[in-house]
């Protein structure tokens, strides 16, 4: 079978191509399982209905839908609150365990000077003396501002 070569009028530009495709997404949302079920109970054989048992379950698939819906977003405006929380701990004194230059662990003190947000760490403190610390990593804060010459201090 004999194959033509493609002229320039046959292909089509990206602007063409834009607007001959359509966005295809690969979740559903809530809003299009209940068009989805109006549609389905809408175009329905009256003499064959759906079976209340099918209806229930799809009652309760988009029940369930709502709810991990509104989980996601609870937990995402949890997520934000601890973003902009962090801040609070600028100023303050936090304790936290630091690797000396020998390999020890060593349960150490100081003040937060910054802290920023990563999307992959969370909240990160900038403290002063010992660099950047994720905030998942402190084991305690003081707001007394400590004189901490020698930093090491004994674990509680």
């Amino acid at each position: 079978m004999a194959v033509n070569n493609a002229t320039a009028a046959s292909v089509l530009t990206s602007e063409q191509m834009a607007s001959a495709s359509r966005a295809v997404t690969s979740e559903l949302g809530k809003d299009a399982f209940l068009k989805l079920l109006i549609a389905e109970l809408s175009n329905q054989d009256p003499l064959n209905p759906m079976s209340d048992r099918e209806f229930i379950a799809q009652m309760a698939q988009f029940s369930s839908l709502e709810q991990m819906t509104n989980l996601n977003n609870t937990l995402l405006s949890m997520a934000n609150m601890d973003k902009f929380s962090a801040v609070n701990y600028v100023g303050t004194t936090v304790f936290f365990e630091s690797y000396a230059d020998d390999g020890s662990v060593e349960y150490v003190m100081g003040q937060v000077l910054a802290v920023w947000y990563d999307s992959k760490e969370g909240p990160i403190l900038e403290v002063d003396g010992y660099g950047e610390f994720p905030l998942y990593k402190i084991d305690g804060v003081s707001v007394i501002n400590h004189n901490y010459g020698d930093s090491a201090i004994n674990k509680p």
